[in-house]
């Protein structure tokens, strides 16, 4: 991988981190309705992206569904799971996403893992377990259900977004806002109450929310793993992610305040150690991969 992709996922996975952090705490602590959070974030994103619609793209129909796969059906789990995870268990389970996204590629992709790499995302896992296991926070919770399927549902979405073909990230976002918005749009209306309220009572909390999920978050960060998908092997991008719980931790150490100690020492020497071994093990060339 080269130099500047290897910064670029850096800089994402450190959005990512911010991201759940920020999400968690408009879900759960400014109770925004979770479909209409989500929503309302794809809005900016459709009119930001609108000029990028057309020409419409030959594998039309698998741009949809992967828009509608890592958009509004992920969201609308994640974010439903939010609203009662707690928050080290909602990152743990998050991690599901490798092994599911591993095993898929390797059925549907033929993709070969090899002996390092696969010890490498061993070694990632084993960070994130110890980053962020809480005895305290493990218990069960219906919310941790809706985080694993909302995984799940990226780990299918990146499958997909590998076979759409020749398409640009922004034309992907286009769509994938697009799709988002009356599905999610229509979901708050039928299953959530209290949209209203709860924006005119926190306006600026939910503009600010908006802007980071939607300009950084989505066209951004969204954007650029579009790109580094398509330019690079499923397997070897995706495991990279650990990152962002990674980054997660950092965030809450350094704006909640919350301790840091051995088990964040720890945990960090495993994820960059293995991070780094993900990202020496590529064998392909970009332009082979394609």
């Amino acid at each position: 991988m080269r130099a500047f992709d290897f910064f670029i996922l850096c800089l994402c996975c450190l959005i990512w981190g911010g991201n759940f952090v920020l999400s968690k705490w408009m879900l759960s602590d400014l109770g925004f309705p979770p479909l209409f959070f989500a929503a309302v974030r794809f809005s900016l994103v459709a009119l930001l992206m609108s000029p990028f619609l057309f020409p419409i793209p030959k594998q039309f129909f698998k741009l949809c569904l992967a828009g509608f796969f890592v958009g509004a059906l992920h969201l609308a789990f994640l974010y439903t799971g939010l609203k009662t995870a707690p928050a080290g268990a909602a990152a743990i389970v998050s991690q599901m996403m490798i092994p599911f996204t591993t095993i898929l590629s390797v059925i549907f992709l033929h993709e070969k893992i090899g002996l390092t790499r696969g010890l490498g995302i061993c070694g990632a896992l084993i960070g994130v377990m110890v980053l962020m296991y809480n005895p305290n926070s493990m218990s069960f919770d219906i919310g941790l259900i809706y985080v694993a399927i909302a995984f799940l549902i990226v780990s299918i979405g990146a499958i997909l977004i590998k076979s759409v073909g020749d398409i640009g990230p922004f034309q992907y976002l286009a769509w994938m806002g697009i799709l988002a918005v009356p599905t999610l749009g229509l979901g708050s209306l039928l299953l959530e109450t209290g949209q209203i309220e709860t924006a005119k009572a926190a306006p600026i909390e939910l503009s600010i929310g908006v802007l980071y999920t939607a300009l950084l978050a989505s066209v951004f960060a969204h954007g650029q793993y579009f790109r580094l998908l398509k330019t690079y092997e499923v397997t070897l991008i995706v495991p990279l992610t650990l990152m962002s719980p990674f980054w997660a931790v950092i965030l809450g150490v350094i704006i909640l305040g919350e301790p840091f100690g051995m088990k964040l020492i720890i945990g960090a020497i495993f994820i960059l150690a293995s991070v780094y071994v993900i990202a020496k093990r590529q064998k392909q060339s970009p332009t082979e991969v394609l």
